[in-house]
């Protein structure tokens, strides 16, 4: 029970960051700074790049050899199962995209697309917390596992802010009403509480799931970042300022987990 309870209180934090930093949209212009976005992206892809590696990938193959299993098939099926689950998405929301959209909704599939990708990223971290703590919970002699969740929720809440500014904004910028851009922004979040709930519920009842189930969260954080957020933080002129945010989010999230974990 305390896994799960600790599990919502941590999502719960990441959601009203995004929901924090969705309110960007009633202090800024409607005209945002491209540059100031791209490295809001930038800073986003690389936190979710860290954690996929430190808070996921690395602690998953430790505890598939716990149990007794080959920590890098497990982690490698988890993986490729992320991935390729995200690859039949994508595809069928392109489909549906090129079968439904008008003129106007066309100019508008790049933001769209960011929606849809940021809320689907932020399923597996939700995943990753819900993870993180039932773990811990499941372990209290092991205090490390406790800080480690802690940090990873600190390092998600960090990326969340610019997040859900980056995807406010826009829908303000192509006309939209700050409220509903507001809403819209936060509510991409709402998943995080829901699936790390759900996983931390799962996660009691099958440990041995859950080296499957964190590689499988970082195979879709991976893609999610490659896929949308890095094409999006280069869509300003020079590019500089999403290589950087990701530079910066990168290091961020590697400091937090390693420092704090």
């Amino acid at each position: 029970m305390n896994g799960i309870l600790f599990a919502f209180l941590g999502t719960i934090v990441t959601f009203l960051v995004t929901t924090l930093g969705a309110a960007g949209v009633f202090c800024m212009k409607r005209d945002v700074n491209e540059t100031w976005q791209s490295g809001f992206l930038g800073f986003a892809g690389g936190v979710m790049i860290a954690a996929s590696v430190w808070s996921l990938l690395l602690p998953g193959i430790d505890f598939a050899e716990e149990q007794g299993q080959i920590g890098w098939l497990v982690v490698t099926v988890g993986f490729l199962t992320g991935v390729l689950l995200l690859l039949l998405a994508d595809n069928l929301l392109k489909r549906w995209y090129r079968r439904e959209a008008g003129q106007e909704i066309s100019l508008r599939k790049s933001t769209m697309m960011l929606v849809t990708a940021i809320t689907v990223h932020n399923i597996p971290e939700g995943m990753s917390v819900g993870l993180a703590f039932a773990l811990a919970a499941q372990q209290l002699e092991n205090p490390a596992l406790l800080s480690g969740a802690i940090a990873l929720t600190i390092g998600i809440a960090i990326q969340n802010f610019p997040e859900g500014t980056a995807v406010a904004l826009p829908l303000q910028k192509e006309g939209m009403g700050k409220w509903k851009a507001f809403f819209i922004g936060s509510m991409t979040a709402i998943v995080e509480p829901i699936f790390g709930v759900l996983v931390a519920i799962f996660a009691g009842a099958a440990r041995s799931c859950i080296a499957l189930a964190l590689s499988f969260a970082a195979g879709t954080m991976i893609y999610v970042v490659v896929e949308e957020l890095i094409p999006e933080a280069h869509m300003e002129e020079e590019g500089k300022a999403g290589t950087l945010g990701f530079i910066v989010g990168f290091l961020v999230m590697m400091i937090l987990d390693v420092a704090l974990g």
